[in-house]
């Protein structure tokens, strides 16, 4: 079952520099409604444009949910997009 949230959350994420000076987010945890859900496996990674705007869309699971997050780049905020539930 997939429910559409579009809710802010919360990411714990490292960063590591990448090739040709690129910088690399991992998400390592994220908060969301009050609990807190560790990465176990990440997925795909691509970033999207909407406009004038570059977002970084992330997939990830924990446990038995799988989840699609977006990062906005200028702002450093985080929305959590999507929710799969098994």
């Amino acid at each position: 079952m997939v429910e559409i949230v579009g809710e802010p959350i919360a990411v714990l994420a490292a960063f590591n520099r990448g090739a040709r000076g690129t910088v690399q987010v991992i998400p390592r945890a994220m908060q969301w409604r009050g609990k807190r859900y560790q990465i176990e496996k990440m997925g795909l990674y691509h970033p999207e444009r909407r406009g004038n705007k570059r977002m970084h869309i992330f997939s990830f699971s924990s446990g038995t949910m799988a989840f699609r997050a977006e990062l906005d780049p200028e702002t450093l905020n985080w929305t959590l997009a999507e929710v799969f539930y098994d």
